[in-house]
């Protein structure tokens, strides 16, 4: 898409507003043509520089673009980021640029304004099946799992049988303790993709907590054997130990857990209880604390979220 807007701009000028002619359409065109030839040619440095130079002399969306693909590639997720919310404001309602600045966002696991560019995306195009899960991915992975949900379900209805969607929709409600749904939308995702280890975890955390230990752990074990990085399968491993009593063994799966999904609050709160089971009073309060910094960070993504404004023109 970034491609088609990138042609579409060169031949009609800046986004929004008339083509200009006479001799800044020339050194226009010609920087972005320069540019365009130095990154095909490998030149990343003199590409980007070109880009920069066409962005700030003539506030062209086209370069703010390339210059962004290009730094996301080189591993500058700040300076993509920087460069396609600069785009966001000469082309607020553009497409392109709100997909773009979704998909970098979400990559760089930065939610809010993953969340804000979909949250535009869903309004000015709401039959869009991937613009609604995605928004439930942003908002998910921010902490706001009630709107996430709708977001998801919303997606469910305008592109049913998804394997993504409803394993997506497992995770929110296993976070909102609504661990029978969870278990459904799990059940019916794995029939779409019977081997997908974030499915089969979340489904071994939703059996976890419905009481059924048995099925969890031969979930969670299945799951890890395909990704040996499985945070929820660790931490379904915990507290199939802890529920046994195994608590040693409970205290090395939740602390696998913490270092598999570091932003997680779960495998903080268990390691305090287990902790505190093992007598280990000063480490179940270090992991307390811990819990708590991420449930502020959590609230205050939600705000933050919920504070933005984003105008946008339907079509």
């Amino acid at each position: 898409m970034i491609a088609a807007l990138l042609m579409a701009l060169l031949v009609f000028g800046q986004a929004g507003q008339p083509a200009q002619r006479g001799a800044d359409v020339l050194d226009r065109s010609t920087l972005l043509a320069n540019a365009a030839a130095a990154a095909e040619a490998g030149r990343r440095e003199e590409a980007k520089r070109l880009y920069k130079q066409a962005a700030d002399r003539f506030q062209s969306v086209a370069a703010l673009l390339q210059l962004a693909r290009l730094q996301s590639a080189d591993g500058d997720g700040q300076g993509s980021m920087t460069s396609l919310l600069a785009a966001r404001t000469l082309a607020p309602n553009s497409e392109e640029v709100l997909s773009a600045l979704a998909q970098v966002a979400l990559s760089a696991r930065l939610p809010v304004p993953a969340a804000g560019a979909l949250d535009a995306l869903t309004r000015m195009c709401p039959d869009v099946a991937q613009y609604q899960y995605l928004l439930g991915v942003a908002l998910m992975t921010a902490g706001d799992a009630v709107r996430a949900t709708d977001a998801l379900q919303a997606a469910d209805r305008l592109e049913p049988g998804r394997a993504l969607t409803l394993t997506a929709l497992g995770l929110v409600m296993n976070s909102r303790k609504q661990f029978a749904e969870a278990r459904d939308a799990l059940v019916r995702s794995l029939e779409l993709n019977p081997e997908s280890p974030p499915a089969i975890a979340a489904l071994a955390e939703a059996e976890a907590s419905l009481g059924d230990f048995d099925a969890a752990e031969r979930n969670a074990r299945r799951a890890l054997s395909a990704s040996p990085d499985e945070a929820t399968a660790h931490l379904v491993l915990g507290l199939v130990h802890l529920q046994k009593e195994r608590y040693p063994e409970a205290r090395d799966a939740f602390i696998r857990a913490a270092a598999a999904d570091p932003r997680s609050a779960k495998a903080d709160y268990q390691l305090s209880l287990v902790y505190a089971r093992l007598g280990d009073s000063a480490a179940a309060e270090r992991s307390l604390e811990s819990y708590r910094r991420k449930l502020a960070q959590i609230d205050e993504n939600v705000k933050a979220m919920r504070a933005a404004t984003f105008p946008v023109t339907k079509r």
